[in-house]
């Protein structure tokens, strides 16, 4: 009986200490270094009017600086807010947050600029002028969210992208087989699935923290940015630090509730 309730409680601190480490970085894997799960994060930032307007202000500054019509940005500015409040543009945006997962999680090729983060707008620029065929104005037009002194460069966390699936999904898998093991050897099964589910709200908690030191270090590494392209890098920051404090609070809720109904199991089988 006694080594019985050692290799439980043993495989019950494995479960949790798994617990921990898996909910952040799963919520990294599928929300960050996932490409799409990274453009369903953001994409609800093309919704922002600071967004719009930093992204129409600089269509028509591009387009105006391939004319010679010094009106040019007058006449192309509204053309450009109008685009931004549609459809079309929502899906051009999440084609742009694109481009900067790609920055940051793929290897650059060799000879390209990394030290600069730039955007490809030439698609926004077209729609928002209706050019198309021999009229579209040819790209790339790039317009740079982050200059060479930011200290962001190229394919910086290709590497720690792929370190961050493996550990998601190994701890995970860790988590699971010890808690049902934990699960079917214990004599107290209410007990242990209790600590499992302090385990949990453990693991929303870390995964809060880690969203707030994450999005403190982003805005850090988008600092050196133009003001406009600054404030924009760092709506999208926080629209991704929001969507961790929700998962953050689920799994803490989650956590709570296995907690609750460990505590009351153990209550009603030791009354019997």
């Amino acid at each position: 009986m006694a080594v019985r309730s050692f290799l439980s409680a043993l495989l019950t601190l494995v479960a949790i200490a798994a617990t921990v480490l898996a909910v952040p970085s799963f919520w990294l894997d599928q929300r960050i270094v996932d490409q799409a799960g990274f453009v369903a994060t953001v994409a609800p930032m093309a919704e922002n009017q600071q967004v719009k307007d930093y992204l129409a202000d600089e269509i028509a500054a591009q387009a105006t600086a391939r004319t010679d019509l010094p009106i040019a940005g007058v006449l192309v500015r509204p053309l450009a807010g109008r685009y931004t409040e549609s459809e079309q543009f929502q899906q051009d945006f999440a084609d742009v947050v694109g481009q900067q997962h790609a920055f940051l999680f793929e290897e650059p090729a060799p000879g390209s600029d990394t030290s600069v983060m730039q955007l490809d707008i030439t698609n926004m620029i077209n729609r928002s002028l209706n050019l198309t065929g021999g009229n579209a104005i040819q790209g790339p037009v790039v317009v740079e969210l982050t200059n060479g002194s930011s200290g962001l460069e190229a394919g910086r966390y290709a590497e720690v992208g792929s370190q961050i699936t493996l550990l998601a999904w190994g701890s995970a898998a860790v988590a699971v087989i010890a808690a049902v093991l934990a699960l079917l050897i214990a004599r107290r099964r209410g007990t242990v699935f209790a600590w499992l589910g302090l385990g949990v709200l453990a693991a929303g908690v870390s995964t809060w923290a880690m969203g707030l030191f994450f999005a403190d270090r982003a805005k850090q590494e988008v600092a050196g940015a133009e003001r406009s392209g600054r404030q924009v890098a760092e709506l999208i920051i926080d629209g991704a630090y929001d969507d961790v404090t929700r998962v953050a609070l689920i799994v803490g809720g989650v956590g709570v509730a296995m907690f609750a109904v460990g505590i009351l199991g153990r209550l009603i089988i030791g009354r019997r």
